[in-house]
């Protein structure tokens, strides 16, 4: 089974959190949202599958999770067929959720702390800078 990192970004209302707020704030533009990258690793047979994956975990159900054509317009997913290379967007949590693209992850790697996710290294090196990292913070405080 391969592994898969999925991409997306989470944008809240920089007001309260809820539904009517993510409408207001899609009225408004970017401008009242903040936002924050994610990545999550997923183990499927294909990617199709493991994008079905994460949107049952994130979504709840598949008619919540929106694809986005290019011309902007959006409507549910028709089928469970996910395409990597699409964009789709779901609420969760009083947030509006984005997927931003996935790549396979090489076997034994994770993804690198240094490089804010673009790149991976071995899990042994990452662990090492963990443990330094960690032993800062807690000179730091």
């Amino acid at each position: 089974m391969a592994r898969y990192r999925i991409f997306y970004v989470e944008r809240q209302p920089k007001n309260a959190g809820t539904l009517n707020d993510v409408r207001d704030a899609l009225a408004g533009g970017h401008r009242f949202f903040k936002e924050t990258d994610w990545e999550e690793p997923i183990e499927a047979n294909n990617a199709a599958a493991a994008l079905d994956s994460f949107f049952r975990e994130h979504a709840g159900h598949p008619e919540s999770v929106m694809i986005i054509e290019e011309d902007g317009r959006s409507y549910p997913v028709p089928t469970l067929d996910y395409d990597p290379d699409r964009t789709y967007v779901w609420i969760e949590g009083g947030s509006l959720m984005e997927y931003q693209g996935m790549a396979e992850a090489t076997e034994g790697t994770v993804t690198c702390p240094l490089c804010d996710g673009a790149g991976e290294v071995d899990e042994e090196i990452a662990r090492e800078f963990a443990d330094v990292w960690s032993d800062t913070e807690l000179v730091e405080e």
